[in-house]
């Protein structure tokens, strides 16, 4: 057989962020790496527009604001939505035309691009009756200018449209903008034209309706169409998850799909035939995801750490995303020309008799449990066990097998890389790793490997040889099981054989849970991401969480000490001056659920009365609070919850200090550890001291 070159690995790297798949223009080239438009609520929104535009020329909203960071799909959707028009206006590509030829001109892209009836080659009578003028700016933050302001160029365009002919019809403007933008403009419209200005309103009630504050927590105002002026309408990008909903709907499943495809594998010339497939890291990565119920566990895999990190996957990251779980990066692949060719030579080391460590290693991070955790604890390891050997005797032998492995290990570690995506998943996903996870269940899978690779390597495998159906793994056990059998845990040398054989089991396994558990959605904080995303929109699951914070606040009232520093964990000891306030009201919400005019999101808030405040109940507060169920200490809590608990308290606090007549009421005293207590008479009076 052959030594094939598979066109798809090198187009995957082309899908990372840093690469091809990075930035888009509309009307250049194809939208998005696979090609076609993944089909999402706005797609299906703005499609609608399209109909009802083509349809009615009075039709409303028209002048229509997509907000959002780079990466969010904003330019492949305004294709689409335009690309729509032109279909419903039957136009037959004339619109389409015209503004590829707008935005491909040579030079620097232009910032808007306006299109009417003359603009056309035909069609023209149905575009002027339906919609008259086209305005497209498909990057606000753009300027045609070095010394351009691009905030005030598009309050300008927004004071435009207002005083625009009434029409019918209206023009149809499109403004894809992020958020700091909006704000810029908002500021530049109130300097030209004043606050009451309806500009300055418009932009206003934009900001509100997308915003991500502490407003929306419990639903925020309407997006599709604005509540204050139904000809504007606007869309956030960044709140609606592309791993939620039906499996089959979800964007993220039908970009896997599309990249496992047995057509750009498994075919002569590609895989099928290639004397590399059974040892090939890339090919058993798409044949695992090909498979629906592995591909499911992957993308639930995602979604909580989505929910973890309260962060969602935008598009730009989820081709990258694909791309390092598949192929990797062309870092990986030292100076070869194409990672094929890596894939070879390394299946030649791994068929060697013996087989040479390093082309097994290396063939072994690239499947993609490892490269969803790449490095790691794996590194830490080894690298421990190298400072170790560091601090032993020069005389102390390490035999080959056992010394391949470890470099080999640490070498892999030391494939650093500083593209987004990487980095990424180290920051925000370390923490799922199910090589850091030991079940308290015995029957628990990952409790039985760990058990059972704590007696051996060959025990290990043996045990788990069933749920790995891959040749590249298959090599690597025996290779961990052989340099097991260099040391004798009896000889001369037992410390140092003893920390050897502790090693490879270690590592023989981590490379065994990653494997089982990525598959099968084993992984770390599993029941409490379950039970929490379970909780997300059940008002009866998150009623337990009321329980769980009030002994923090105060069971019969807050208590604030107030001699705290900010920030400073709470002791759990009687604070030398305490301010006791009034019992204080709350209640949590769910996350609130997509409508027709508003988007959902995925984070439930704590609402507190008195005074009137919302707080985000994140997964790490949630935690917080199981764990202290538990018996964690409050001092003991993550410092970002304690920061949560202090804006409750410091907010609660500073107000209630500030209204006299709950102190002349009796609702709130400050108390000293001696038991006494300073009384207010009067408001505005002398504080005095009085035995509690």
């Amino acid at each position: 057989m052959p030594a094939n070159l598979n066109p798809q690995v090198v187009d995957l790297l082309s899908w990372h962020g840093h690469a091809s798949g990075g930035v888009h223009v509309p009307f250049q080239a194809r939208p998005n790496p696979i090609g076609w438009v993944i089909d999402t609520m706005l797609v299906r929104r703005l499609r609608t527009l399209a109909e009802r535009i083509a349809g009615d020329a009075t039709s409303q909203p028209r002048w229509i604001f997509l907000v959002g960071g780079p990466g969010n799909g904003k330019s492949e959707t305004v294709q689409d939505f335009l690309s729509e028009l032109d279909s419903r206006l039957e136009l037959n590509g004339a619109l389409v035309e015209a503004l590829r030829s707008k935005f491909s001109h040579p030079g620097l892209l232009p910032r808007k691009v306006e299109i009417d009836a003359t603009s056309l080659q035909s069609g023209s009578a149905a575009f002027a009756s339906k919609v008259g003028r086209l305005i497209v700016v498909q990057d606000a933050t753009a300027t045609e200018s070095a010394a351009g302001n691009a905030a005030k160029e598009l309050a300008d365009d927004l004071a435009d449209l207002f005083t625009c002919p009434p029409g019918p019809p209206l023009p149809v403007f499109v403004a894809c903008a992020n958020r700091g933008l909006l704000a810029r403009c908002m500021n530049e419209a109130v300097r030209s034209f004043g606050e009451n200005n309806e500009v300055s309103r418009l932009l206003a009630s934009v900001i509100q309706a997308a915003s991500l504050g502490l407003e929306t927590l419990a639903g925020r105002k309407p997006c599709w169409p604005l509540e204050p002026d139904h000809r504007f309408a606007c869309w956030p990008l960044d709140v609606e998850s592309l791993l939620a909903g039906d499996a089959d709907d979800a964007p993220l499943w039908q970009v896997i799909r599309e990249a496992v495809d047995a057509n750009r594998w498994e075919t002569p010339g590609a895989c099928q035939d290639c004397d590399s497939r059974d040892l090939c890291p890339f090919r058993q990565n798409a044949a695992w995801l090909r498979d629906d119920t592995t591909r499911e566990n992957l993308l639930k895999l995602l979604r909580r750490g989505e929910i973890a990190r309260g962060k969602r996957w935008n598009f730009r990251d989820a081709f990258s995303l694909v791309a390092e779980l598949l192929v990797g990066q062309w870092s990986d692949f030292e100076s070869a020309a194409h990672p094929c060719e890596w894939v070879h030579a390394n299946r030649v080391l791994a068929s060697a008799i013996p087989p040479d460590p390093t082309g097994v290693l290396a063939l072994a991070a690239q499947l993609y449990p490892n490269s969803m955790f790449r490095a790691g604890y794996t590194k830490q390891a080894a690298g421990a066990y190298l400072q170790q050997l560091d601090r032993r005797s020069s005389t102390a032998q390490v035999p080959p097998i056992t010394k391949s492995v470890v470099d080999g290990v640490a070498a892999i570690g030391a494939l650093a890389s500083a593209k987004p995506i990487r980095e990424m998943l180290a920051h925000d996903y370390r923490r799922l790793d199910p090589a850091n996870y030991t079940p308290v269940d015995p029957a628990h899978p990952l409790r039985a490997i760990e058990d059972a690779f704590c007696q051996s390597v060959a025990q290990g495998y043996a045990k788990t040889q069933p749920s790995m159906p891959s040749a590249i793994e298959a090599l690597l056990f025996d290779l961990l099981g052989k340099a097991e059998e260099e040391w004798d845990l009896l000889g001369r040398e037992s410390a140092l054989a003893t920390a050897s054989v502790c090693l490879l089991r270690k590592l023989a396994a981590i490379f065994a849970k990653r494997s089982v558990g990525v598959r099968s959605c084993y992984h770390a904080l599993a029941e409490h991401l379950a039970d929490y995303e379970a909780s997300l929109r059940d008002p009866a699951r998150l009623a337990t969480i009321r329980a769980a914070l009030k002994p923090l606040l105060g069971d019969t009232g807050p208590r604030f000490n107030m001699l705290e520093i900010l920030g400073q964990p709470t002791a759990e000891s009687t604070p030398l001056v305490s301010l006791h306030a009034p019992v204080q009201g709350m209640r949590v919400l769910p996350a609130p659920v997509a409508t027709d005019s508003t988007p959902g999101h995925d984070v439930p808030c704590i609402a507190f009365t008195q005074p009137a405040y919302h707080v985000p109940l994140t997964f790490d507060f949630y935690l917080a609070l199981q764990l202290r169920k538990e018996g964690c200490a409050g001092g003991s809590l993550p410092a970002n919850v304690r920061a949560a608990l202090d804006r409750i308290r410091h907010r609660s606090s500073g107000e209630l200090c500030r209204d006299d007549d709950k102190f002349v009421d009796g609702q709130a005293s400050i108390v000293l550890e001696t038991g006494h207590q300073l009384v207010l008479s009067t408001s505005g009076g002398v504080p005095t001291l009085a035995q509690e």
